[in-house]
């Protein structure tokens, strides 16, 4: 299985309906978007061992499965894999409490009974599977019901095995399946974000999370709450990594309660209904939630350490900080809504001093300074202070290497923010030009535009409410 590995996506005429099809047909039919069955194919399907998934798949043709049959069974092993592992998937989210997905019998077209279909369909290298939605009781998109889409051989990708690449896709896949039997429409950081986070749970062993992390620790400037523009979804895939950190920090339980509150809170955004569970159950609040998985961050890659944040965060890639000499100074740092920018400077200093200066300090509530003695393997010791106001923080680097200043802004809503960072060391020279605050005229938020992120989904039949779920899928991993 040779490849180049990328992001997961679906290709976009999974959502997008073309001119005499539907956009939610079922790959049978012949009204279906690509990947679909051919006319000429005899399509089969089996029911899994525990009665809950009915797998369709063709032996001949564009779309045909692997051919073994070493159990003799006389459905391809292929099949059977696929079969056990939406099982054992879905097993395990019952055990964590989470509402599986409804029958389809009401559905039209709905594979021939009320069981979840999977379809075994060539994707082309383009994707590696889909969940498409069906149906909702409610026009707001309330408890909804689906179909899978999973690649039928996955020849050309990466995935080390056969089994590990259905162990992913069926983890992932089946989580959003899961979620719209909450609620749709919350956006792709959460459904994406908690999709990985769902197959890491589910096998610390699959390497999604790990291969994603890249995709927001390169990005951390980007906020968390505003869902990204353009074709792709890597920084939402890769925002699993801040709910891995709610998982490790306080429990399978808030990621849990975030999605039963999504149907009790229908119009409430997933960082509002965040900060209102982690108050009441945790006495926490996002803002200090933010700022901790922000200091976790630090202890990645070559600086993992478990006691100091994530206990497998040596498999994440490590920060990307923007390197600079000593000494910096920089205006107009843009901060916006839940993100975090860092700077990393050379140790060596007796102490390293970092300071910024808010231009409106009236409006700097829950913004923080973080600033951190290393070595290229490890966090030596982490200086904190926080907002409002003016913040100043040094710390000892006389044995780092490195130091790494991160200036954080925990809220989840509000407009983009700016200040002038100045950054000092006992022996670098003349320090910063003192910087008089102005009030900064408020800029309305704005998604950020990343051509590698972004899972939205065209409106269909199901209206708004449901678009971001009518096609959610993955592009193949590089």
């Amino acid at each position: 299985m040779e490849s180049t590995r990328a992001p997961h996506e679906r290709p976009e005429t999974l959502t997008e309906g073309r001119q005499g099809q539907q956009s939610g047909a079922r790959p049978t039919s012949p009204l279906a978007v690509p990947p679909s069955f051919g006319a000429d194919e005899q399509v089969e399907s089996v029911v899994s061992p525990k009665g809950r998934f009915r797998i369709h798949f063709s032996r001949v043709g564009l779309n045909a499965v692997p051919a073994g049959d070493a159990d003799g069974s006389g459905v391809p092993d292929a099949v059977e894999v696929v079969g056990h592992a939406y099982e054992r998937v879905a097993d395990f989210y019952g055990s964590l409490g989470f509402v599986l997905p409804g029958s389809d019998a009401a559905v039209e077209d709905n594979g021939g009974d009320g069981l979840f279909d999977v379809y075994l369909v060539d994707f082309a290298g383009v994707a590696d599977g889909a969940f498409r939605l069906d149906d909702c009781e409610t026009e707001s998109g309330l408890r909804c019901v689906g179909h899978m889409l999973q690649e039928n051989d996955f020849a050309g990708y990466s995935y080390p095995s056969y089994e590990t690449a259905v162990d992913i896709l069926a983890s992932h896949e089946f989580f959003h399946a899961v979620q719209s039997a909450y609620r749709t429409g919350m956006g792709g950081v959460v459904t994406e974000g908690t999709a990985v986070w769902a197959s890491e749970r589910f096998d610390a062993s699959l390497d999604d999370l790990e291969h994603f992390s890249a995709s927001y620790l390169s990005r951390t400037d980007s906020s968390l709450v505003q869902d990204p523009t353009g074709p792709a979804a890597s920084f939402s895939y890769g925002a699993s990594l801040f709910f891995q950190y709610l998982g490790e920090r306080v429990g399978d339980g808030a990621l849990l309660r975030l999605w039963e509150e999504s149907v009790t809170s229908p119009q409430a955004r997933w960082p509002v209904l965040m900060d209102g569970l982690l108050r009441r159950d945790w006495s926490l609040d996002f803002d200090a939630a933010f700022t901790e998985f922000s200091t976790w961050n630090l202890s990645t890659g070559a600086r993992a350490n478990a006691s100091q944040g994530y206990a497998r965060g040596g498999g994440y890639d490590g920060l990307k900080p923007s390197a600079k000499t000593l000494p910096y100074q920089e205006e107009g740092v843009r901060l916006t809504t839940a993100s975090a920018r860092y700077y990393e400077v050379p140790g060596g200093s007796e102490r390293v001093w970092a300071r910024y200066t808010p231009r409106d300090v009236a409006n700097s509530s829950q913004q923080h300074l973080l600033v951190a003695a290393v070595t290229d393997t490890a966090v030596l010791r982490v200086t904190r202070v926080d907002g409002p106001g003016t913040l100043s923080a040094n710390v000892t680097a006389s044995d780092a290497s490195r130091v790494i200043i991160a200036v954080v802004d925990g809220r989840h809503e509000g407009t983009g923010r700016y200040g002038t960072l100045c950054l000092t060391g006992e022996t670098s020279g003349a320090p910063c030009v003192e910087v008089t605050p102005e009030p900064e005229p408020e800029v309305p938020e704005t998604p950020d535009d990343d051509d590698d992120s972004g899972c939205a989904a065209a409106p269909g039949a199901l209206g708004w409410a449901a678009l971001v779920l009518v096609g959610l899928g993955r592009r193949r991993r590089p």
